[in-house]
């Protein structure tokens, strides 16, 4: 896990500027900082990053990684998971003299050029200069686990792994009000380019942008749907089998390297997975389970997880998340989060990730990701219910909202919302979300099963609109030979619990949205309607949650601004 900042340009104290975005984003790797500049067409070009070792050592490649054979210059923010693979490949045609990723990625573009990310597997932002061509390339991975932003300004190019480091090197932090605007009457979270501030974009998962000094070009490397068109050529039986070694592979992949390491299961079908499957792996010594709860212990799927883990050598701690923890958090948020916090889940997980930080923890591994494509069928719209504009929003301010309108990548309007829930809306924001939180505590969290292939194949799967034939084929062929008969999972949770404003914070959310009338977004508003719907809880209005929890993330979002 590491920070990425550079900028393009003719600036002055270019390196002064550097060092100020990498310092707003210094959680993001506190091991080692590094520059690096140099002449690009008519301006200049500088690189800075922020280092914090997961799988490579430290010693291993330096960035700005400059590879003298290729005249490439990499930067690389996550994990390529099987690179020692691609390096046994290109062994033959190169020379390497180090053992990092880097190396590889460099050796690696060299050779196939922007078709190498199809080889990569992981979760990753990339930046490669070619010193030799005045190229600037900047990548991101297949669904956008890790962020990448830029903006332009007085004709320069700014990028960083976080909004904040853009602030840092001059860009205005301006909030957006269409973005949020459109959030608060539609509860959408913009396309693929769009964030919540004036004039920063976030390169879209899955694709590339390219600048030669003069013009941005910005292209997808990877196309989903047709990917998905492939694998419902195979045959099922195939499918079977590479699913399931595919998730040995995942499992495989989240327990690498010798840094300290934890399990954070939920006592769900992922989590008896993830267990059972880690019994072909070698897991590493000491490893120890951690699970958080709020509220009482028998309500939460806590006992569960114990009962999962009776059957193996894995320890487990149990964290409860007390009111004190909340509020703090709270406090916390507003300096990381750069979108929508929506729920007490973001703030629960955000405070347990705290306390993994203190444990000394550098990753946390899960089986997160198996439930949003195959068992469930929850759509977007379904659950995330828009603020009612004509009641509290003011007039001027209700005109810019707008639905977003995606592209149809598939024939099904079934299959056309889960896309748009994976590749658009709610799970890009929630792994936007989760790498901040998890940056800011210096933990790298790896989902096991959010691996391309799966989601692939989950997509391919699909007959029909109710997913029945999807969970049937899933059951059948995947769980069945792995989990024993008598295993026994938590019970499912209700949506609203995990929105639901709790007793211990009702004074600090009534405070937060009644200041709303003095801060920069008062026009924003209808105040004398929104304070009468907010005393009064039960209205419709705010029946919903969900709804209030809105209003709490624009006023997290105002304690950022300077």
């Amino acid at each position: 896990m590491c920070g990425l900042s550079g900028i393009v340009g003719e600036v002055e104290l270019m390196e002064s500027l550097l060092r100020g975005m990498a310092e707003a984003q210094n959680h993001r790797g506190r091991e080692c900082f590094r520059t690096w500049i140099s002449s690009f067409v008519d301006a200049r070009i500088g690189l800075a990053h922020n280092r914090m070792n997961t799988i490579d050592p430290v010693e291993a490649s330096q960035q700005p990684f400059d590879d003298l054979d290729t005249g490439l210059v990499v930067m690389l923010d996550g994990e390529v998971f099987n690179y020692d693979d691609i390096r046994k490949l290109l062994a033959s045609r190169y020379r390497f003299t180090t053992r990092g990723m880097c190396e590889v990625i460099a050796k690696a573009y060299d050779c196939w050029g922007d078709s190498c990310f199809d080889r990569f597997e992981g979760y990753f932002s990339i930046v490669i200069y070619n010193r030799w061509a005045d190229d600037l390339l900047l990548c991101r991975d297949r669904f956008g686990v890790k962020p990448l932003y830029y903006a332009t300004w007085r004709g320069n190019l700014f990028f960083a792994s976080e909004i904040k480091a853009l602030f840092a090197g001059g860009i205005r932090p301006l909030l957006s009000a269409e973005r949020w605007a459109s959030y608060l009457a539609y509860s959408t979270y913009g396309s693929p380019y769009e964030t919540f501030w004036e004039g920063v974009h976030q390169l879209p998962s899955g694709f590339l942008l390219h600048y030669n000094g003069y013009s941005l070009i910005e292209k997808r490397w990877y196309e989903f749907e047709k990917r998905v068109a492939l694998w419902r050529e195979e045959a099922s039986e195939y499918l079977s089998e590479f699913f399931l070694e595919q998730m040995h592979r995942s499992v495989g992949y989240s327990l690498m390297g010798d840094m300290m390491k934890g399990l954070s299961l939920n006592g769900t079908l992922e989590s008896a997975l993830y267990l059972a499957l880690m019994k072909g792996e070698r897991t590493p010594r000491h490893l120890k389970s951690y699970m958080h709860y709020r509220g009482k212990l028998h309500r939460s799927s806590v006992l569960w997880s114990a009962e999962m883990l009776s059957e193996t050598p894995f320890p487990m701690e149990q964290v409860k998340i007390t009111r004190s923890m909340l509020l703090k958090e709270l406090d916390y948020l507003a300096r990381w989060q750069e979108e929508p916090v929506d729920g007490l889940s973001t703030v629960t997980y955000s405070a347990f990730l705290r306390v993994m930080h203190k444990r000394g923890l550098s990753v946390l591994s899960g089986g997160w990701g198996l439930s949003h494509f195959l068992e469930g069928d929850s759509l977007p719209g379904d659950r995330f219910t828009p603020l009612v504009p004509s009641e509290v929003l003011s007039v001027d301010f209700r005109q810019l909202a707008r639905k977003t309108e995606y592209r149809h990548l598939f024939d099904s309007e079934h299959n056309h919302l889960r896309c748009c829930e994976l590749c658009y809306e709610r799970i890009p924001h929630l792994l936007r979300s989760m790498d901040k939180m998890s940056m800011y505590y210096g933990i790298q969290t790896r989902n096991a099963f959010l691996n391309h292939n799966l989601i692939e194949i989950a997509f391919a799967l699909t007959e029909g609109e109710s997913g029945r034939n999807r969970r049937i084929w899933f059951a059948n062929n995947i769980v069945a030979p792995l989990l024993p008969g008598g295993v026994r999972l938590a019970p499912a949770v209700e949506d609203v619990e995990l929105y639901e404003i709790p007793v211990e914070l009702k004074h600090w959310a009534d405070e937060s949205v009644l200041e709303l009338r003095y801060g920069r977004v008062a026009g924003w508003f209808d105040f004398p309607r929104l304070e009468k719907a907010w005393k009064s809880m039960g209205s419709e209005i705010f029946a919903d949650p969900v709804k209030a929890w809105k209003l709490l993330s624009l006023t997290l979002q105002l304690k950022s601004l300077p």
